[in-house]
């Protein structure tokens, strides 16, 4: 038990909801690292004698809504250094995993009364866990070994595969970084023979590697590469062992120039201090290097978070300040509120020059219906709508890239 964990214990009257919030806050200020009096707990308590369930009750509002002042202030990365060794983990590569029975899954948007614009990806796990330590990736909630699983059969496996009806669009950025291990083990070519034998399907990489000796001129026109880019600060910050964004773009272009289509996830945006500035650089720096011909999508989110990704997150002990924020409840999940949202994706949306507009699929990840319309200038009126309007966009890109 931790000293802020025997001090919390140690209040009491507290009822059971208030310790377990109480240990939550806990360990969010240890995993933030803050300078002086908001570095903990004990510090932050209030200096009150507690002696009835009214003491503790005013004491607790106080602290909490310390918190909260805490965290809508947006994240200073300025103090934020922390002596943690991201490698020690060790991540081992296993060649020799063979294929559950289903390795092909949905997009983790809650469709339940469409509270989010979902696309109706489907994912296909054709390598689990990631060799990288970014602070915020749900894929350390998915395993709990440090191993990275290659599919040995996985081109047997897209051989015999019978595709539900209505897929036209596969991920497999889900549960591993697609390029991660470019095509080391063959991942790469399966996909390649899997992309041929279903040309009206698009197969999208997701990654945030700088990789390149995977590129050749035999890549299907319906893979799509694409690189998750986030501003400097919080690469630096919580991407750990990913490549730097500007690696990661010139990774893209480099693709690009080989003739093949690419796209962008601006996603997680964070606030923190300097976001607006950090955004619009990283914006300027995808433009220069690539042409909208080349590029299919840019895809714009930020932050969620399951209770179960929250929970992982929390006991890891790994520093981070992502957690320093609202934790909003939306659409079943923790994120940050939609004015914030708002901001921070008009702002983005706004950097690109209008020929990125006309020629480039923008959409909002993962968010909700309303802020579409604020901060793209369109919306769609229901899921099926939104995925409509996207493949027709897809198919188009790489229709045109086939006929050059």
């Amino acid at each position: 038990m931790t000293r802020e964990e025997s001090f919390v214990q140690s209040i009491p009257f507290l009822t059971f909801q208030q310790r377990r919030m109480l240990l939550e806050q806990a360990q969010d200020l240890a995993l933030w690292g803050l300078p002086g009096k908001d570095a903990s707990v004990t510090t932050l308590w209030p200096e009150c004698d507690i002696t009835s369930k009214n003491d503790v009750r005013r004491a607790f509002s106080s602290f909490m809504s310390y918190m909260e002042r805490l965290r809508k202030t947006g994240i200073d990365y300025s103090t934020f250094n922390p002596d943690y060794d991201f490698r020690g983990k060790g991540t081992a590569i296993n060649t020799d995993f063979r294929s559950p029975e289903r390795i092909m899954g949905k997009c983790p948007c809650p469709r339940d009364g469409e509270q989010t614009r979902c696309c109706n990806l489907r994912t296909l796990d054709a390598v689990q866990q990631c060799a990288f330590a970014c602070a915020y990736c749900s894929i350390q909630s998915f395993y709990s070994q440090n191993e990275v699983r290659v599919l040995s059969d996985l081109g047997q496996h897209l051989d015999n595969m019978v595709l539900e009806e209505g897929t036209w669009h596969i991920g497999t950025g889900q549960s591993s970084d697609s390029l991660l291990l470019g095509d080391d083990y063959g991942t790469l070519t399966a996909l390649e023979s899997f992309a041929n034998k279903h040309p009206d399907v698009v197969v999208e990489l997701k990654t945030k590697s700088a990789r390149t000796d995977w590129i050749h001129s035999g890549i299907p026109a319906n893979i799509v590469s694409t690189w998750s880019v986030n501003a400097n600060t919080p690469a630096l910050k919580e991407e750990h062992l990913a490549a730097n964004p500007k690696a990661r773009i010139e990774a893209a272009a480099r693709c690009a120039q080989a003739g093949h289509l690419v796209g962008f996830h601006i996603h997680p945006m964070v606030f923190f201090s300097g976001w607006e500035n950090e955004y619009s650089d990283l914006v300027m720096s995808i433009c220069d290097n690539i042409d909208p011909e080349n590029v299919v999508m840019v895809g714009i989110g930020t932050l969620t978070f399951t209770k179960q990704n929250l929970r992982t997150l929390r006991q890891s002990g790994r520093p981070t300040r992502v957690t320093q924020m609202p934790l909003a409840p939306i659409a079943g999940k923790f994120s940050y509120d939609n004015e914030t949202k708002r901001r921070m994706f008009r702002h983005v949306y706004s950097c690109f020059p209008q020929d990125w507009k006309d020629k480039v699929f923008f959409y909002l990840c993962m968010e909700d219906p309303s802020l579409w319309e604020p901060c793209l200038g369109r919306s769609y009126a229901c899921n099926a709508d939104f995925e409509a309007d996207m493949k027709k966009f897809y198919m188009a890109k790489i229709h045109g890239k086939r006929t050059n």
